[in-house]
């Protein structure tokens, strides 16, 4: 007898696609981590309209073709990163980073002092980066390191940073950028014509720093961070220029501080904003259970909803939704078609996971304490049919709306207070591990308005909750309605 399809035998995979509908050719099909799937193959039918003198019908006859559907998944450092660059419609801003795609080539050599790279490679990195180094033959060299001086071939660092490597650096070690540190006393705090970090040397416009985006201000050696305490933590970069960082969003207790015989350590991240670059992909689908297995592939599956979900003591959770052109099911696969493993950082959860949900620019603390945090990204995509064509000639693009719902404890009406003025506040959150490198997401929506809710009296031996919906707009300032945050390393 035939084994059933059981769904803990259902493989997910997908390509990105150069041309709309058209699979690439020899593709690398990334994994995707997954809860659900409810992507389907929706052929469009006409009843014949014939008349026939007995009375039956002559045919039922295929005009066209929807393929789309639904995913569900749960949210892991770099399991959605592709997923929310189509969302947003944009490109990640990434950091300089090398990781070796074939053995001993792309990092071919490590001394005490130095890696030597490709061609080429070695010119993003520039003096006083903070360069994480992972993924090496010897364990005590992945580690944090600053860099002293870089060329197209080498990574320069201090004397005796490493043991030097006598096996060949292997697939998947990588030298990645994630902050900078000042010389002693050379960054300093101030708030005269705003909040704003600055230096005498430090060139802040050769980090590759982008306004809009997050950092992490100190390290965790007493010599990396401020004295004065609440000067050290999350803030927002606000405007660039040679010696002068403006900062929004600032710690509650952000003072001024010289540095004073300090090495000030700054951690950043990749940096993704909302755009218009529409991307779609060929979906593949695997029936394992079946001898041999069937292969479903839906083509032109372009991102149209994102929703990312944070209830209380949970697992956090994403599901996305795709439009898309037609689908193709057969029993041999695409030729030429690899397989691109997904990443496996845990699972993230919403009570040892979760950095910081800030509202209004502080974090949302009791007595207002949150009880779920939820966001979507909608689209608005819509198929173009046309004639000789069976499935759609292409995704139309629509408006980028983001909504979501903030329920918290009905502590104080600040937050109702909100809601009935229609006042324009912010929204962040951010998710990430506590332990290891502490990679994390951060979501920010830099202006936003609540559209709606009250408090709820539910009844006896209960408490008061306030579901508080909001609608994200573009910020007047810096010209987007969200971003993404993707942090490789924090202290």
């Amino acid at each position: 007898m035939a084994d059933l399809q059981s769904t803990n035998r259902v493989a997910l995979a997908k390509v990105r696609e150069t041309v709309f509908g058209v699979t690439p050719a020899n593709p690398a099909f990334k994994s995707i981590r997954q809860t659900s799937s409810g992507l389907a193959a929706s052929p469009q039918t006409e009843t014949s309209a014939e008349i026939r003198p007995d009375r039956q019908v002559t045919d039922l006859i295929l005009v066209g073709m929807q393929a789309g559907g639904d995913i569900g998944g749960e949210l892991s450092f770099r399991s959605v990163d592709d997923d929310f660059e189509e969302a947003l419609q944009g490109t990640w801003a990434s950091k300089s980073a090398i990781e070796v795609a074939t053995l001993d080539t792309e990092i071919s050599d490590v001394t005490a002092t130095t890696l030597t790279v490709a061609a080429g490679l070695g010119t993003p990195f520039k003096a006083n980066h903070l360069v994480l180094l992972t993924g090496l033959p010897t364990a005590a060299n992945n580690k944090v390191a600053k860099v002293t001086s870089a060329t197209g071939t080498t990574i320069v660092f201090p004397a005796a940073t490493f043991t030097i490597e006598t096996a060949p650096i292997p697939v998947g070690a990588a030298a990645r950028v994630v902050g900078f540190a000042g010389a002693a006393a050379d960054i300093a705090a101030v708030t005269v014509g705003g909040n704003a970090l600055t230096s005498t040397a430090l060139d802040f416009t050769t980090l590759g720093l982008h306004v809009g985006e997050w950092i992490l201000i100190g390290g965790t050696a007493a010599s990396s961070f401020f004295a004065t305490a609440g000067t050290n933590g999350w803030a927002r970069i606000a405007a660039i220029s040679a010696n002068r960082l403006a900062l929004d969003n600032t710690p509650a207790g952000f003072a001024a501080d010289a540095g004073t015989g300090k090495l000030i350590e700054i951690y950043t991240g990749d940096f993704l904003v909302n755009g218009s670059t529409k991307r779609s992909n060929t979906i593949e689908r695997q029936y394992l259970d079946h001898s041999p297995p069937t292969f479903e592939y839906l083509r032109g599956q372009t991102l149209d909803r994102l929703s990312v979900n944070a209830p209380a003591q949970k697992i956090a959770t994403y599901s996305k939704a795709y439009v898309g052109s037609d689908a193709a099911v057969q029993s041999a696969r695409i030729a030429g078609a690899t397989d691109v493993p997904a990443p496996t950082y845990p699972v993230l959860n919403t009570s040892s996971n979760v950095g910081r949900i800030g509202f209004g620019g502080s974090s949302l603390l009791g007595p207002n304490f949150v009880m779920s945090a939820q966001f979507e990204i909608n689209n608005n995509l819509r198929r173009q049919n046309a004639v000789a064509s069976i499935g759609a000639v292409g995704i139309g693009n629509g408006e980028f709306s983001v909504t979501g719902t903030l329920e918290t404890y009905f502590g104080d009406a600040s937050v109702y207070q909100k809601v009935i003025n229609n006042t324009l506040t912010a929204f962040d959150m951010r998710l990430g591990r506590p332990e290891g490198n502490k990679e994390a997401l951060l979501f920010d929506f830099p202006s936003i308005k609540l559209s709606g809710g009250s408090p709820g009296v539910s009844g006896k031996n209960a408490d008061v909750m306030l579901s508080a919906g909001f609608t994200a707009i573009m910020d007047a300032v810096k010209g987007y309605t969200m971003s993404v945050g993707r942090f490789w390393f924090l202290p």
